[in-house]
């Protein structure tokens, strides 16, 4: 019963909190690219990679204690939307080790600006997708001009996304 949602409430033990929708897509996303078992599908979306199920399952998971999510004032007006471990949490992975690799990721990705994430989840969608560099570093600044048009901040999301690769073979 608890199955689907093991990944995404380990994911949040581990974090403790997640400072947005965005940054949680993304930080899914970016594990699921380094082979860690996150089954939701993603497509390319205004803000990067999303996944319509993983945000379903995020709501199933408020409502059954497994999360908490907590709506604050956010930048320019908007609200932010915060991310905890719930109350029933502990119970869906009681029977489910964590791995060091998957601590120390979420740590990683947590501690960076969900505006960059999005760059970096955008650079892996693509090369995913069999994109060459150099297309790649076009085709993100032509997606996100208002966040991406310097080319040294595309370089940025390049080099972070090559780093990350280091947890791909720890994990497998």
């Amino acid at each position: 019963m608890f199955s689907p949602y093991r990944p995404l409430t380990r994911m949040l033990l581990t974090a403790g909190e997640v400072r947005g929708r965005k940054k949680l897509q993304k930080m899914v996303f970016i594990a699921q690219c380094l082979g860690f078992p996150f089954p939701e599908p993603f497509d390319l979306h205004v803000w990067g990679p999303y996944s319509e199920v993983l945000t379903v399952k995020v709501k199933e998971m408020t409502d059954w204690g497994f999360a908490r999510e907590e709506a604050l004032p956010g930048p320019a007006g908007n609200q932010q939307y915060v991310y905890t471990p719930g109350p029933n949490a502990a119970r869906v992975c009681e029977d489910a080790p964590v791995s060091a690799q998957l601590c120390d990721l979420v740590s990683h990705l947590n501690s960076q600006d969900a505006t960059f994430l999005e760059g970096v989840a955008t650079v892996m969608f693509l090369r995913a997708k069999g994109k060459p560099d150099d297309v790649v570093s076009q085709m993100v600044s032509r997606l996100k001009p208002d966040k991406f048009a310097d080319p040294v901040r595309v370089e940025a999301a390049m080099i972070f996304a090559d780093q990350l690769e280091g947890y791909r073979a720890a994990c497998l």
